[in-house]
This record gives C-alpha cells, structure tokens and sequence, in this order.
C-alpha cells in the first residue's frame, strides 16, 4: 500500500490548488491581475499519453466530468473527493512518467474554465528567441509551437521535470520583464448560442417583422425600391469563425468560398464540429429566391469557413487567434464571431491584425457577439477593441433579449431570439443568443462594403452605429460618438437601409498602387491624379492583378498607369 507520507504529500498538493473556493489565483493580462477563483469541488488531472494505466486507473475508478487532449496530453476533470480516494490507491500513476495536479477555475463573471499543461509567450522583438529558450531550459520547459502570422508568439509545455504548475510559470515569466505577453492556455466552452427553443416559429422576423413593425434590421426597402435590389454583398467575403460551416448546404452551397480552414489542426479544408456555425452562416448569407429554406441578410456574399470545435481544448485561445490572422490573410472583408473566450493576448494582436492589414491596409470589419450571461458587462473578446462592433441581441418585441449581455463597450443589437437558419443535414432549425445576433450586422456591412469597397474598418463603424435604429420607448440618452446611445441597446437596433442609403457612394483613388484580386466598387468611381481633394496628390498604378472596378459611372485620368499583363475589367 501508498505509505501514508506519500498519501499526505498528495492530499497536500490538491489542497494547495484546490482546497477553498475563496482562495483567489490569478495571472497576468496587459500588465493587470487577472482573479481566477478556484473551484473547491474539482481537480485537474493532466497525464503524459504515454501513461496510459493512469488514465485508465482514473476512467475506472472516478466519475469524469469532462476531458481535454490532444497527440500529448489527456487532462481529466474529476471530483476532488473522488481523486482522494483514488490518491490513497497504491500506484495509482502507474504508467505515467508526470501526473500535473491544477485546478478548476471561475473568472470574474462566472465562467468556469480549467488550466493545463501550456502557457503562451509573446517576445518583445523577434530577436529575444533566444531569450526564451534560455528561459525555457532553465524552467524546464518544452516549445512546442510558434505563429507564422504573430511571430512573436510561442506556445510552451510543462515537462515531467516542471515543479510548478502553469500559472505559477506564466506569473515568473511576466514578473522577469522580459516578455510583452506571459499567459495561460486556459480551456472553457466558447459558443454564445443559447438552446434552441420555439419550434413552431416560421418565419425570419429578425428580416421582416409583420408582428411587430419596424422591429427588423428594415430589409424591406432594399428588396423592393429598384435602385438598391442589386445591394446584396456581392463580392464581399465573410468569415464565419465558428465550428464550421456544412458547404453541402442546398441554402449555402453557392455562396461557399473555395478556401476554408480548420483552426484544430492548422490546414485546410475546414470542419464541422456542430451546426453553430452554418447556423450562423444562414443568417449572414443563404441564398435567397432559390426555392430553398430561407434567405440570408446578405445572399450574394462568399463564406470563408473556419472552424474551431469551440469546446475544451488546449490550445483553443491560440487556435482563434490563428483563424482570425487566417481570415485577413485570406482575403476576408468580414470577420463574424459569434463565441467568447478568457482574456487573452494572442487573440487581441489577432484581431489588431485583422482590423489594421485586412483588405490591404483599410481593415477587416470585425463584429463580436457581447455574450449571454444578463450582465452590465460585454464579454470577451467583444470588449478588448473599440473597433470591433460588439452586438447584443433583441426579441421580436424589441425588448432586450433577457441573456443578452450589454454595458459600456455595447455597440448596438440585432435579432437574436427564435432565429431560423440553416444547419448540416440540409434542415433549419431555431436557435437564440447573441450568437445570432452577430451574423445579422455581418450581412449589413456586406452591403457597405460592396457600396464602397473603398471604405475603411472605422469608416463601416461609423456608419453601422450611426444610422442604427432608435427602439421606441427606450431612452437614448448619452452622447457618444456616433449619437445618442443606452447602456442596454447601445446605437440601437441594426438599420439595413439606413447604412446602405447614408453609404458614400462616389470611390475616389488617388496617389495609390492597386494590386491583388480587387473589386472596387460604387455607384461611380474616379480614378487618377487630382481627382478629388480628400486624398493625397499622386497618380495611380492599376497593376499586378484583376482589377475590376464596379459602377454606374467610371472616370479614369490619363494619370493612371495599367501595366503589361493587368486584367482591368469595368462592370
């Protein structure tokens, strides 16, 4: 039998991570404590795979909770009194060359979350590579992976030989001054999608609301006033990061990029890990008028699929800071997220990237669910940026939907209660969350975009919040700079027509080299030197590309070069 100091030392290892919910762990986000209150009732146990008896000594003997691995590591989710008892067994890690003991955590709004066994770096420069591995020898640590998009970012390991656990290392690391970002691999749930419910609803009220008038993101005038039938996100890409989109869809099958990306394993194509994400791709562009289900916000626009399981995973914050870098990389116009996720630093530069290189310099339009907790708080990652547009969601009636997160960091809501939209296995279904509410603002700023490719992130800001919708009966009443504004509905309601009529139309390029695979579009565009004052003197290369340009009306100066081998099409 285990000798009972082997025993104590054990039970004085859990109660060292485990032992009182008051007790209060943290890390280190942006130079600020992070709280992390530790969950009494449960351990973490984090086993090597090459220790196989262990796992199967834990599978046998306790009831799991929930599991995370991958090639690496398996970590359990046990009941501490449960791990007790199997802590007295003897040789209870027979087979396992390191058993990592830590601990199930709740942050600041309640969200459970576990630590294994990785930790993220950011470098301060490139050159501090060696730096990181002097610290990595010296803690006994494993690098074990580095972004190609972010490279100044590493993902390490524990080893069999580490004596500290994660958070213990992140907090040295940081406090050694010598790292811009030292954090956790913290594993939580991400989806923001409340259980579906209504079944009988058969209508997309969140497009036309024939209960409630003008409770609808105002479709309406743009299917019907002739002049804007042809605003329908033409040309525009939008990335649904979620947990991938079913391209065999009759109601998406068209409108499906040929590109896609699978952020669990780092290659292409992407995969279905639910039905989120062609729930959510439904709502931002199902084809409409062709006899099929329903009709997206945006039913010409491209979807880039890029799935995540958005479940416990390790890893999972650096695999959604991947699929953000590999949506700008890609040619997305768009980014829609409808999940949450624990503070993290990778996914803040992430989004930073895509906000300030996507669509060659102007900025990626990057919209966020706000979360479904009932909180005065909008969740992470919708509240790291001002520039991301930060969505919450309503009911038919108007009212703030009861789960919907709001606060100071609220931009403005759209439809998330009862939404119809499609999922894998050629059906629909309904689903509710903020979740849903996000695609909906992802289809709006499709049209801006194809109304005026030209425009940058900020500029599409601008005018979403801008021209949203002022709910009745609700007092907007703080200036903010977009209007007049309340902590609960933000802007107000997503305003379709609205943005797209107070688009700036006329394009005007000047002092600029155009390359890539480029539409530009707008109900007139000038091209070449002097053509408008709003820009800098310069004349214009339309090169190394097809360049299309798309208008009623285009003027091209005899300042503007096409060079050898230019496919240039007008449209």
């Amino acid at each position: 039998m285990m000798s009972k100091k082997i025993f104590m030392m054990i039970l004085f290892i859990i109660s060292c991570s485990v032992h009182t919910i008051a007790q209060t762990d943290y890390y280190y986000y942006k130079g600020k404590k992070i709280p992390l209150m530790v969950n009494k009732d449960k351990v973490c146990v984090t086993i090597p795979k090459d220790g196989e008896k262990t796992s199967e000594r834990i599978l046998a003997n306790t009831k799991v909770l929930n599991m995370i691995k991958d090639n690496t590591f398996e970590t359990f989710i046990i009941p501490r009194l449960e791990f007790e008892k199997l802590a007295a067994k003897d040789s209870w890690k027979e087979g396992a060359k390191s058993v990592i003991l830590s601990s199930s955590y709740f942050t600041e709004n309640n969200k459970e979350v576990y630590t294994g066994p990785y930790l993220y770096i950011k470098l301060k420069k490139e050159e501090d590579k060696d730096l990181l591995a002097s610290y990595a020898e010296k803690y006994r640590l494993n690098i074990v992976r580095h972004s190609s998009s972010m490279p100044l970012w590493y993902v390490l390991a524990l080893t069999q030989d580490c004596d500290k656990n994660v958070l213990e290392y992140v907090n040295i690391l940081w406090e050694s001054g010598q790292f811009a970002a030292s954090e956790p691999d913290l594993c939580a749930d991400n989806l923001t999608c409340s259980a579906p419910s209504d079944p009988l609803f058969n209508q997309q009220w969140g497009l036309y609301n024939s209960q409630y008038i003008g409770i609808d993101i105002n479709m309406n005038p743009l299917w019907t006033i002739p002049k804007w039938k042809n605003i329908t996100g033409k040309n525009m890409k939008i990335a649904i990061i979620d947990t991938g989109v079913d391209s065999t869809h009759t109601d998406l099958i068209s409108n499906i990029d040929s590109l896609s990306y699978n952020t669990e394993t780092g290659t292409s194509p992407s995969q279905l890990y639910g039905d989120h994400g062609t729930h959510c791709a439904g709502i931002a562009a199902a084809i409409k008028n062709n006899g099929y289900f329903i009709a997206g916000v945006a039913p010409e626009a491209k979807i880039l699929s890029i799935s995540n399981s958005l479940l416990l995973s390790y890893q999972n914050s650096f695999n959604l800071a991947d699929g953000i870098n590999w949506a700008y990389e890609h040619g997305a116009d768009i980014i829609s997220c409808s999940w949450h996720a624990v503070y993290n630093s990778a996914i803040n530069d992430a989004i930073q990237n895509a906000l300030t290189y996507g669509r060659h310099g102007k900025g990626c339009v990057v919209v966020f669910a706000t979360g479904n907790d009932s909180i005065n708080s909008v969740s992470y990652p919708a509240n790291c940026n001002d520039m991301i547009l930060a969505v919450g969601a309503i009911q038919k009636t108007g009212l703030i939907a009861p789960y919907s997160n709001y606060g100071a960091k609220l931009d403005l809501v759209a439809p998330g209660d009862h939404i119809l939209s499609t999922i894998p296995s050629n059906t629909t279904d309904y689903k509710n969350g903020t979740s849903m509410a996000c695609p909906h603002v992802a289809g709006v700023a499709a049209f801006i975009l194809q109304r005026n490719s030209e425009l940058t992130v900020s500029q599409v800001h601008s005018i979403i919040c801008s021209n949203a919708k002022k709910i009745s009966g609700v007092n907007f009443n703080e200036n903010k700079p977009y209007g007049l504004w309340n902590n609960i509905y933000g802007y107000g309601l997503v305003d379709a027509y609205n943005s797209v009529i107070n688009t700036p139309s006329s394009v005007f390029i000047q002092n600029d080299t155009i390359t890539g695979n480029r539409v530009i579009s707008g109900e007139k565009i000038y091209v070449g030197r002097d053509v408008t004052n709003t820009k800098a003197y310069g004349d214009v290369i339309l090169g190394q590309g097809n360049i299309t340009l798309q208008a009623d009306y285009v003027k091209i100066k005899n300042s503007t070069t096409v060079p050898l081998g230019t496919t240039l099409t007008i449209e």
